[in-house]
């Protein structure tokens, strides 16, 4: 374990800030996109920011819930209900239970 003074692996930080630029990014443009869309189907302007984070909260609420399930063992019939509102969110329709 390193010490404060002796600093960090230059390269574990440049990887570190490059992850960080990268989610950063995406929530940005997931942002605009779901605030435009809000726009578009009438929402007031003083909601339509508070909808895109619901948003994004959402979609990672489902993926830590169906990851926390998959490794306590859960069976796949209680596991495909969240994956179905995952798959419904990404806009996937018809997809097949497997």
């Amino acid at each position: 374990m390193l010490s404060p003074s002796e600093g960090r692996d230059p390269v574990l930080s440049a990887v570190t800030l490059i992850v960080g630029i990268i989610v950063a990014l995406t929530f940005l443009f997931g942002f605009g996109n779901v605030f435009a869309l809000a726009l578009r189907l009438g929402v007031p302007v003083w909601v339509a920011p508070l909808v895109a984070p619901a948003v994004d909260l959402s979609v990672v609420g489902l993926l830590i819930a169906i990851r926390s399930l998959s490794l306590r063992g859960a069976p796949a019939e209680v596991i495909w209900p969240a994956r179905r509102l995952l798959l419904a969110s990404s806009g996937d329709v018809g997809v097949e239970r497997g």
